[in-house]
C-alpha cells in the first residue's frame, strides 16, 4: 500500500499544546435559561449509550458556554479528528469563493479541472457541477477502495461512469473534488485557504487537515480540531457568517448551505435524522430548524437556531443516532426551564469527574513468573506491522514499549485503575479510512506527535489486558497478552465498528 508523502504542511499549521482554549464566555446554565438538570440527565444518557465513548461534549447557548465535558482521559486542549464533519468547513470555503466572485455553482467540473478528466468526456461528466459536489450527486457510484490503489484520487474517481446524476448518494470524493478546485482557484490548500478566510480571524489557531498523496487536504475528512473550535463554527454558522461583528461568510450563503437541497430516503419515510434533507455538506435534524456538521463515529456540531443553541460532541460511538435523539429528548426540553443552583452545582461537579471505563482485574497475577521485572514478545506478522512487545513492571503498574517492522519505536505508560497521564509517541494510530483498516505512520499532513493514555488490568491469572487511548484521535486500542501457553500470545483490536 502506498503511504501518504510527508508534507511541509506541519511546518504551518503544528499543534499548540493549549491554545486558543477559553476562549468562548463561560457562564451558567441558568442564567442562559437551561435546566442544569436536563444538562445532567442529556450527560447521564450519553455515557450510558452502548458502544459508545464520549470523549469532548460543549452546550453553547446565548454565545455562552453553559456546560462541557472532557471525560479522562481526555482533555479540553485535545484536537480530534472531525471526520465528515470536514465537509462543513469545506462549504464554507466554497461559500467564501462564491462570495467572491470567483466561482459560481454552475461552474463545470470538467473545465475546472480539464487535466483530471478522461480523454473521452461523456454528458453526465460534461453536466457535473459544483452544486452537483455540494449535494452529492454527482452520479458516480461511491467507492473509497481506489484511494488505496491510486495517488490520483480525482482522475480515479472522474473514470467512473456517471449514471443518475442528480439522485442523492453520499460520497466524500465529492467534498475532495471541491479541495481540488479551492486549491486550484487559490493556490492555496484548502487549509490554507479556511485560515486566511475565517480560522484566524475566529483565532482558530490550532489545525491540521490531512493530505492525499498529491498534496491536496482530503476536505470530507482528516480535519482535526479543539472542541471549542468546532463550538465556533457552529456559531459563525448561527450568527449567519457573522463572528464579533465581521461578516466572514455571506448571510445569503450560510442561509443556501442549510437549506435541504436535495430528497431521499433513507432509510425510509418515518422521519429520523438521516432523511430529513441534505444541505450543502450539512444534514437537516429531526429537530425542526436544526442543522448539524455529521462525521462518522459521533463527532457533531449541531446548530439550533430556534434555541440559540450549539452542541458539540465527539467521541467513539456505534450509536451515533441515539447521541442525537439524546439532544431532543433530554437536553432541548430543559430550554427555558426552572432549576436550582444546587443542581447546577452537582452539574458542574459530574461533568468535571467524568471518566472513560478502564479494565477491571487484579493489579499484578498471583504468580509474578508471568512477567517478572519485564519481557519482551516477538510477535508474529500483523496487519499492524508490529515487530515485538516489551512490557516492564513498575511501582504504578507497568512500562509498556511497541515497536514496529520499520525499526520505530514508542513507549507507553499503563497505571492500574485510571488512566495515565498521556505520553507523547511518534507512532500514528490504527486508522480507518473507509476503504480499508490502514496503518499510514506518518498520516500526511498532521502533527505526527501523538498523545496516548494507558491502563491494564489482569482480567484472568494467565491473562494481561491493555488499553491504549490515542487522545489527539480517536482510537482505543485493546492489547491481550495470553500467559496460558508455552509461549505468550499477543492480540490487538480496535473500538472501530
Amino acid at each position: 500500500m502506498k503511504r501518504y508523502l510527508y508534507s511541509a504542511i506541519i511546518a504551518l499549521t503544528a499543534l499548540a499544546a493549549s491554545a486558543q482554549v477559553n476562549e468562548l464566555p463561560r457562564g451558567s446554565a441558568l442564567d442562559e435559561g437551561v435546566a442544569p438538570l436536563a444538562i445532567e440527565r442529556f450527560v447521564d444518557t450519553l455515557m450510558a449509550i452502548p458502544d459508545t465513548h464520549l470523549h469532548h461534549l460543549m452546550v453553547v447557548r446565548h454565545g455562552t458556554v453553559i456546560a462541557e465535558a472532557h471525560p479522562a482521559p481526555f482533555t479540553a486542549t485535545d484536537v480530534h479528528t472531525l471526520y465528515s464533519c470536514s465537509k462543513t468547513v469545506t462549504a464554507l470555503a466554497i461559500g467564501t469563493l462564491i462570495d467572491d466572485n470567483r466561482l459560481r455553482l454552475d461552474d463545470r467540473v470538467a473545465a475546472l479541472l480539464p487535466d483530471k478528466c478522461p480523454d473521452t468526456i461523456s454528458d453526465g461528466l460534461a453536466s457535473l457541477t459544483v452544486r452537483h459536489l455540494l449535494t452529492m450527486s454527482a452520479g458516480i457510484t461511491p467507492t473509497l477502495d481506489f484511494t488505496t490503489a491510486s495517488d490520483d484520487w480525482t482522475r480515479a474517481w472522474l473514470a467512473r461512469p456517471v449514471e443518475e446524476q442528480g439522485r442523492f448518494r453520499y460520497d466524500s470524493m465529492c467534498t475532495f473534488t471541491l479541495s481540488m478546485i479551492v486549491q486550484r482557484i487559490t493556490g492555496m490548500t484548502l487549509l490554507e485557504y479556511v485560515q486566511a478566510k475565517f480560522f484566524n480571524p475566529m483565532h482558530i489557531t490550532v489545525a491540521d487537515w490531512e493530505l492525499s498523496p498529491d498534496g491536496y487536504n482530503t476536505a470530507g475528512f482528516g480535519l482535526r480540531l479543539q472542541a471549542e473550535s468546532m463550538a465556533k463554527i457552529g456559531l459563525l454558522i448561527l450568527h449567519k457568517g457573522q463572528w464579533e461583528g465581521r461578516q466572514l461568510v455571506s448571510e445569503r450563503w450560510i442561509d443556501e448551505m442549510t437549506t435541504g437541497h436535495i430528497n431521499y430516503k433513507y432509510p425510509g419515510d418515518t422521519p429520523t435524522d438521516t432523511n430529513r434533507g441534505y444541505c450543502y455538506q450539512m444534514w437537516r435534524c429531526l429537530l425542526d430548524g436544526a442543522v448539524r456538521a455529521d462525521g462518522a463515529y459521533g463527532q457533531f456540531i449541531v446548530v439550533m437556531p430556534e434555541q440559540d443553541m450549539v452542541v458539540v460532541m465527539t467521541g467513539m460511538s456505534k450509536r451515533t443516532r441515539d447521541e442525537l435523539r439524546a439532544i431532543w429528548q433530554q437536553l432541548v426540553p430543559g430550554v427555558d426551564a426552572p432549576g436550582t443552583r444546587a443542581q447546577e452545582r452537582r452539574m458542574a461537579k459530574k461533568l468535571d469527574g467524568l471518566a472513560l471505563p478502564v479494565q477491571r482485574g487484579a493489579k499484578f497475577p498471583a504468580s509474578k513468573q508471568r512477567i517478572g521485572e519485564s519481557i519482551e514478545i516477538k510477535l508474529p506478522e500483523n496487519a499492524r506491522n508490529f515487530a515485538t512487545l516489551r512490557l516492564s513492571r513498575q511501582p504504578h503498574g507497568y512500562d509498556l514499549i511497541l515497536t514496529k517492522n520499520d525499526g520505530k519505536t514508542a513507549n507507553f505508560t499503563l497505571d492500574y485503575g485510571r488512566w495515565s497521564k498521556p505520553v507523547t509517541v511518534e507512532m500514528a494510530p490504527p486508522y480507518h479510512n473507509g476503504a480499508e483498516p490502514v496503518n499510514y505512520d506518518p498520516i500526511s499532513g498532521l502533527d505526527n506527535r501523538w498523545t496516548v493514555s494507558g491502563n491494564y488490568a489482569w482480567t484472568a491469572e494467565r491473562t494481561l489486558t491493555i488499553n491504549l487511548y490515542w487522545t489527539n484521535w480517536i482510537v482505543m486500542q485493546t492489547i491481550t497478552v495470553d500467559f496460558g501457553g508455552d509461549t505468550p500470545t499477543v492480540t490487538f483490536a480496535e473500538n472501530y465498528p
